[in-house]
């Protein structure tokens, strides 16, 4: 494989997860808007590729293939609705923040958060007046970072890759995976809608899978430093959630 190639490859895991966490920060931010339904209506990959055996993309294709079928506008009213019983009021809601599920105080889990956000250039006050540990925000880290990672593996900059990529570990760990799983349960159960319900999956089973798919960049990486070439490509199967 040339040495072409075996960039291409990590490079195109690493956009594949630039748009995934990029789909899934903008899901829990607002509420589903008229475009993005109508791009969802009309995805090519939404309604002939099959989902990577992904339990919650099948049930986001079934929910995009209907759309086709349905009053656009009437679906939009029902889908806000639905996000502000979920994740702002209602007897059924979910709370789509960390110092919730980890019974920290929430000042102490923002101002970590907002730490390590302020450490990567991210300006949470911009577009969002959400506490920083809401979900959207963490995600919303996470789509930074792979971004800094692809600039580096384009510039071949691997250390600065590698330091981009250890710190997605570390935040994975110490954060996202420590309440999301269970964030993500509450939401299936409280979720009316295939959308919800699939997002809900979706974002469980992609944060489960990262977690090697980071594992294994770092170590790709970590060989083209120790040998002083391209890493080799971690990956050989589809790890794309996103829809689109």
């Amino acid at each position: 494989m040339s040495e072409r190639r075996e960039r291409a490859g990590i490079l195109e895991t690493l956009r594949d997860r630039y748009a995934t966490y990029g789909f899934l920060s903008r899901i829990y931010r607002e509420e589903l808007t008229g475009p993005l339904l109508r791009e969802m209506a009309g995805s090519a990959s939404l309604q002939d590729a099959p989902a990577p055996d992904s339990e919650g993309l099948t049930m986001i294709q079934e929910f995009a293939g209907g759309l086709q079928r349905a009053d656009l506008e009437e679906v939009e009213w029902d889908l806000a609705a639905e996000y502000a019983g979920l994740f702002l009021s209602g007897a059924h809601s979910v709370s789509p923040y960390e110092s919730v599920y980890t019974s920290r105080v929430m000042q102490e889990a923002r101002d970590e958060v907002l730490k390590i956000y302020m450490g990567e250039g991210l300006e949470v006050s911009q577009g969002c007046n959400e506490p920083e540990d809401h979900l959207a925000i963490e995600l919303e880290l996470m789509r930074r970072l792979c971004q800094k990672t692809i600039d580096s593996m384009e510039q071949d900059d691997l250390r600065t890759a590698l330091r981009c990529l250890e710190r997605q570990e570390q935040f994975l760990a110490r954060h996202l995976q420590a309440w999301v799983p269970r964030f993500c349960a509450d939401m299936e159960k409280a979720a009316r809608s295939g959308f919800y319900k699939g997002i809900a999956k979706v974002t469980g089973e992609f944060l489960a899978l990262d977690k090697e798919t980071i594992r294994e960049l770092i170590e790709a990486v970590k060989d083209g430093i120790s040998s002083g070439a391209p890493p080799p490509p971690p990956l050989s199967h589809d790890r794309r959630f996103a829809p689109g």
